[in-house]
């Protein structure tokens, strides 16, 4: 049996879910381990991973640094022992997530042992339109020569083109949930103009452009979940002051599992007005449970997530104006949400790892097969 290696950063609990997904699916053809750069010890964010069920997981020792990037904190993790962990597991073909000092000292080690190395990513050209040049030698240098790439949206598969890769080696392995978890989720929609934001409250997420948006709706009764917590918690309570609409904003904190899935039922559309995201899952995770969406045209996801726009809309959050009239649109039209609804929930079944996970092993095996 050939030992596939996946190398990734911390253990997010839609990843993970992930791994043991394809630890059960696919465990008679491949042994699967997960190396983890770091815990979730190292990260600000809340979320609890079902770890215990992950078989052949090895963290490695790490260090963090932590800076302030465009429009929130970021992380640099400089790792320890990466190349012990290597020679121990012995794996056959190497998937490794993103571009950073744990996957310069894989890549390596792949080269040095002739062992097929897979790029992974959630990039996309939008995310890295301010990398620094010698972030963008990193990436070539980890694009040349790899067996095969995996993209986790459209927008990521146009990216690792743009770096070089071969666009016939690359597998599009849409970032997902367990949808399974929503099985029940969804079927009993009811339109209704409350509005539900999920995620972090800083910069990036655009909450703020929200607000703003909101202030100019003035004919329609509409109310608004804030899920999430973060340190503009503060500003945005100001701003809603300020703009007068501090009443209808029901401020949550952090919600996760099955109280998560209860706001977004208890709502009636989903709001993402991120500055700047790879993916989003929350959309999909709002989809999951039969919610219309409207989605910031810079979150990549959105071209994936809603095709067609028959089950959202993509609006401009900086443009406050236009972004007020889609608001106000849906609001108004229960027959709309409830056409978006239908067709949100079907198309959340496209995002199953049913569906996202034979590209992942299928990339696996292209690799091994072309370096027999």
């Amino acid at each position: 049996m050939k030992r596939l290696l996946i190398v990734t950063n911390q253990p997010a609990p839609y990843r993970v879910d992930f791994f043991i997904y394809l630890q059960e699916k696919y465990g008679s053809e491949f042994d699967i381990w997960v190396l983890f750069s770091t815990g979730n010890e190292s990260s600000d964010r809340k979320w609890k991973a079902d770890e215990d069920r992950l078989k052949n997981k090895v963290f490695l020792k790490s260090k963090v640094i932590k800076f302030r990037s465009s429009f929130d904190t970021s992380e640099k993790i400089i790792t320890y022992g990466a190349g012990r962990e290597l020679n121990r597991i012995r794996p056959d073909v190497v998937i490794c997530s993103e571009y950073n000092f744990t996957v310069l000292i894989v890549k390596h080690w792949c080269n040095v042992h002739k062992v097929p190395f897979i790029s992974w990513t959630d990039g996309t050209r939008f995310s890295e339109r301010n990398i620094k040049p010698h972030q963008k030698l990193f990436r070539k240098y980890v694009i040349k020569n790899s067996a095969g790439f995996i993209a986790s949206s459209t927008a990521s598969k146009d990216n690792q083109i743009f770096l070089g890769a071969d666009s016939d080696k690359i597998f599009t392995s849409e970032l997902a949930i367990d949808i399974r978890r929503y099985a029940n989720a969804g079927k009993k929609y009811v339109p209704n103009n409350t509005l539900i934001a999920v995620g972090g409250l800083i910069e990036r997420k655009g909450i703020d452009l929200l607000l703003k948006a909101l202030a100019l709706i003035s004919e329609v009764d509409w109310k608004l979940k804030l899920v999430g917590d973060g340190p503009e918690a503060p500003a945005l309570k100001t701003l809603a002051t300020d703009l007068g609409i501090l009443d209808r904003i029901e401020f949550c904190g952090f919600l996760s599992g099955d109280t998560l899935t209860d706001a977004y039922e208890s709502s009636g559309i989903i709001v993402f007005p991120t500055r700047e995201d790879c993916f989003g899952l929350v959309t999909l995770e709002a989809m999951c449970c039969a919610l219309p969406a409207i989605v910031s045209k810079y979150a990549d996801s959105s071209y994936d997530l809603l095709e067609n726009l028959e089950s959202g809309v993509i609006i401009d959050p900086y443009d406050s104006e236009k972004f007020a009239a889609v608001l106000k649109k849906v609001l108004l039209d229960d027959k709309l949400k409830i056409s978006m609804s239908q067709k949100a929930k079907a198309k959340s079944y496209e995002f199953s790892f049913v569906n996202t996970a034979p590209p992942f092993i299928e990339a696996a095996r292209n690799a091994l097969n072309k370096n027999q």
